[in-house]
């Protein structure tokens, strides 16, 4: 039977449960209580801006605890002997009422004192146990172990709160031209080239051979399914909004509160898959009734599908429920095609059905979030899947993470060497290993799944503004690795006040994914039920936070290489820039003649185009040579029907020095 050893360090662990578990732990409470208010008194009273460090975060619930436990007994007695007097002097309606007060303040008492501590691990950041720049396992790739991080704060706006009408997912937060340029150099520098229909068709190439399906590229006939992450859509909606097309409100105050403080959680936003859809369809040639897009275990909310529907409506907008509101009803599969590999020996389940449009895509696009996760460390491609199957739930694959406890203080899996369903899912000939393209978005990085909207980030380069990344590989290994690094740098306990990057063994999937070595003594992956899995990519850490540099950054080794973006990117089809030119727009604001000045100091084929915000091209104006010497070109918007509005101006060359790629944006009024 395929069932993991105990190792020495969990026979350690399981004795100090078991001396934990006979530790008084109601003295223990109320002497630490103590302290914590008295530390907290000392320090906070003085300035109560320490009330926000992360020390004070953590005594605050035991002070709270403290002061509840000695207010209740306090109020129950006191209550009590009031009682009394009053039912003597036969005012037995006052008696009563203080009877009631006391049994409910002696509700809370026993309530505080019978309730057992939750046994969290002592929690100490660790550098990992290979150290840095130390690669397990094997790239893969165009370019094997190649990780793309395109960085532009520009392309989110720093005034967004996440509140109804200034949410994450609204236009007025993301720079559309800027985006669309991210998307699209990443994906030439996956592939190696300028081009994007030639980088596209290299991926389709790359994973058909890796596939055993030949030397080919994309077949029109062949689907595909882009899993994104939407979770919070399944609970957060109402019935009614359900009913009325999964629209969160976009104004006025959310209730009941906890619907509030849920609002605005770190998922999927619009822009990056619209891309993603826009090369698919328009340089790739993939016929839009051929993509799926959804999250089978949620719904997809309007604020991404009204974007994407309106752009591309005969993509299917995958929901297991319905097919109102122009969504496309999908159905799970009958017969289980994922076999967990731990036999039941950890996991209550032994096998999983998926969906059968999922099952029978051609590929797979995995599109997770930047965040980390109470339970796993952190979520990302992988996790991503726990929302691909066809329960109502993932709750039963819990007890394969490094927390199996729903508050995360319940550390009993932590540790290397044991059984991660992540690694089946990595390796399932229909989830990993059927994705063509690994994509984590992080436009708007987030602390925790399905809990807490996205938070700025603190560590370089981001300091103190929204995370504005996309990340993209072909390796799920080394994608996950890089992602793995940045959040643990930022969610230490410092940076942030959480730290669940941080637990001992929170990449152990990694780890067993790069190399088979790193399997439970005994133990084998085999999720298709038709043979062992074996490398699924390179895992590695970077030199350090600051200057994040890999094993092939440094030259040192075939691990990871980060090839990182950043800079002014603007817009799609951006030549390589070798120089710049002047570019004048006059007047800006204007209500009907546009003035686009510029000097060439040699002929030039020019390229104008106008794009609306959202990165459509609307016009092209200008695409000839032009000769020496300044140029003016006037636009007319009212005879071009071009009605009033912000604008992008893109004017690109090419000459014997190379070329050049300007823009500006410019406003049409009434």
């Amino acid at each position: 039977m395929n069932r993991p050893s105990f190792s020495l360090a969990d026979r350690i662990n399981n004795a100090r449960n078991y001396l934990i578990k006979k530790i008084p732990y109601k003295p223990v409470l109320l002497f630490a209580g103590f302290l914590a208010t008295v530390w907290f008194l000392i320090r906070v009273i003085p300035k109560p801006s320490r009330a926000g460090y992360p020390c004070m975060r953590a005594a605050a619930p035991l002070m709270s605890g403290f002061v509840l436990y000695i207010l209740s007994f306090t109020s129950a007695f006191t209550a009590f002997r009031k009682s009394k007097t009053l039912f003597q002097k036969k005012n037995y309606a006052g008696a009563t009422l203080l009877i009631v007060f006391a049994l409910i303040s002696a509700g809370f008492f026993f309530v505080f004192h019978t309730q057992k501590i939750v046994q969290a691990k002592p929690f100490i950041i660790q550098e990992p146990p290979e150290g840095s720049n130390n690669p397990i396992g094997k790239g893969v790739g165009i370019f094997p172990g190649r990780v793309v991080w395109a960085w532009n704060p520009e392309a989110t706006n720093a005034a967004c709160d996440n509140t109804p009408g200034n949410a994450f997912w609204n236009y007025k937060n993301n720079d559309t031209v800027i985006i669309r340029g991210m998307v699209e150099e990443s994906i030439t520098e996956l592939a190696g080239t300028t081009a994007l229909k030639a980088a596209w068709d290299s991926l389709f190439t790359l994973h058909n051979r890796r596939n055993y399906r030949g030397n080919k590229g994309y077949d029109p006939n062949e689907t595909i399914f882009i899993k994104i992450n939407q979770g919070t859509a399944s609970w957060l909606l109402t019935a009614q909004e359900k009913a009325n097309g999964f629209a969160l409100p976009e104004s006025g105050t959310i209730s009941p509160s906890w619907r509030a403080t849920h609002y605005a959680t770190t998922e999927t936003g619009p822009f990056v898959v619209l891309n993603i859809l826009r090369q698919l369809v328009d340089i790739a040639g993939v016929p839009q009734q051929n993509i799926y897009i959804g999250d089978p275990m949620a719904h997809i909310y309007d604020h991404n599908f009204r974007i994407w529907h309106n752009a591309f409506p005969d993509v299917n907008y995958a929901d297991k429920t319905t097919d109102n509101h122009n969504r496309t009803y999908i159905l799970p599969a009958l017969n289980p095609v994922m076999h967990y590999s731990d036999k039941g020996e950890i996991l209550e389940e032994t096998e999983e059905c998926l969906f059968e449009e999922m099952e029978e895509a051609d590929y797979l696009i995995n599109m997770a979030c930047l965040k980390s996760h109470v339970r796993a460390g952190i979520t990302l491609c992988t996790k991503n899947h726990f929302g691909s199957i066809s329960r109502d739930g993932a709750s039963h694959l819990h007890p394969a993470l490094v927390s199996t406890s729903n508050n995360g203080l319940d550390q009993s899996n932590t540790g290397y060497k044991k059984y991660r369903v992540m690694v089946d899912i990595m390796g399932h000939k229909n989830l990993g290993a059927n994705t063509m393209l690994f994509i984590v978005e992080g436009l708007f990085g987030g602390s925790e799944s399905e809990v807490k909207p996205p938070r700025k980030w603190n560590m370089e380069p981001f300091n103190g503004h929204w995370t504005s990344s996309i990340f993209m590989s072909l390796d799920q290994v080394a994608l996950e690795s890089v992602c793995y690094d940045f959040l643990r740098e930022e969610f230490n306990g410092i940076n942030q006040p959480e730290a669940y990057p941080n637990w001992e063994g929170v990449d152990d999937h990694l780890h067993q994914a790069a190399d088979p070595k790193n399997w439970p003594e005994g133990f084998e992956y085999n999720p298709d039920n038709k043979g062992v899995i074996k490398s699924l990519g390179v895992h590695e850490h970077w030199n350090n936070p600051k200057n994040k540099m890999y094993s092939q950054n440094l030259g040192t080794g075939q691990g990871i290489e980060l090839k990182q973006i950043s800079g002014k990117i603007v817009s799609a089809e951006k030549p390589v820039k070798n120089y710049s030119i002047a570019l004048q727009t006059y007047p800006n604001p204007f209500d009907q003649y546009l003035t686009i000045a510029f000097e060439l100091d040699e002929p030039t084929h020019i390229l104008l185009k106008i794009y609306q915000m959202d990165g459509k091209q609307i016009k092209q104006v200008l695409n000839s040579s032009l000769p020496t010497g300044k140029q003016e070109i006037r636009l007319n918007f009212q005879e071009e029907n071009i009605q009033p509005g912000m604008y992008i101006i893109s004017l690109s060359g090419n000459s014997s020095k190379g070329s050049f790629r300007e823009t500006q944006k410019v406003q049409s009024i009434d």
